[in-house]
């Protein structure tokens, strides 16, 4: 049920997403999103579909490592269960950049788990800009393990595509014992004449349960 619910979450913050970007990033353009508005938009998007189901929740910005900047690693508490939140701007997608990622898993779960229950649920938020570096047009294909079907939408946009040695979910098997139970990207952004996506804008989502 919980699983259920988050991944509902994910595709209604595609919209909650639009409406931000267009009220406080009318000139994104190589940059993406502040992690706090990233992470505190999917908090409040989750929190309001819990609500929604009838499900009392809560929700708590928590800090996995001492930081200067405005929070954006969530914790959403229910009765059926937790979901954490960590959020990750991508600026390269170079190994510099994964690697932060999984060093920040593993900071959350020396952090918390203690307090970690079987059907609690983790989420990672990212977002990146593609361009023209290999690692950043591999990065769909890392995540998810395969091209998009739409290749050729990317095409029309100028952007290529390319396959990626290594694996997202092989990655984080071999490091941490566990798969993801859900995976998906999505590209929130549309182009203001055209209302067409803007592919060059990714936000890449996976859910990960510990037993």
């Amino acid at each position: 049920m919980l699983l259920d619910i988050v991944i509902q979450s994910v595709n209604e913050f595609q919209a909650d997403c639009l409406k931000i970007c267009e009220k406080n990033y009318p000139t994104i353009h190589n940059q993406g999103m502040k992690e706090h508005h990233l992470g505190m938009t999917f908090a409040r998007r989750l929190a309001r579909t819990l609500t929604e189901f009838e499900h009392h929740c809560q929700y708590h910005p928590i800090e996995i490592s001492p930081t200067n900047e405005l929070p954006h690693h969530f914790r959403i508490s229910s009765d059926i269960g937790t979901v954490w939140v960590i959020t990750h701007h991508m600026i390269s997608a170079g190994e510099t950049c994964r690697k932060k990622l999984f060093k920040t898993v593993n900071s959350w779960k020396e952090e918390y788990g203690y307090a970690i229950q079987p059907c609690d649920l983790l989420i990672l938020v990212n977002d990146h800009w593609i361009s023209r570096a290999t690692k950043s047009r591999e990065l769909i294909h890392w995540w998810m393990g395969e091209l998009p079907d739409d290749i050729e939408q990317y095409s029309a946009q100028g952007i290529t595509l390319y396959e990626s040695e290594s694996k997202f979910a092989q990655t984080i098997e071999h490091q941490f014992g566990i798969s993801p139970c859900y995976s998906k990207y999505g590209h929130p952004l549309k182009n203001s004449k055209q209302q067409q996506l803007v592919r060059k804008y990714i936000q890449l989502f996976a859910v990960l349960q510990w037993s």
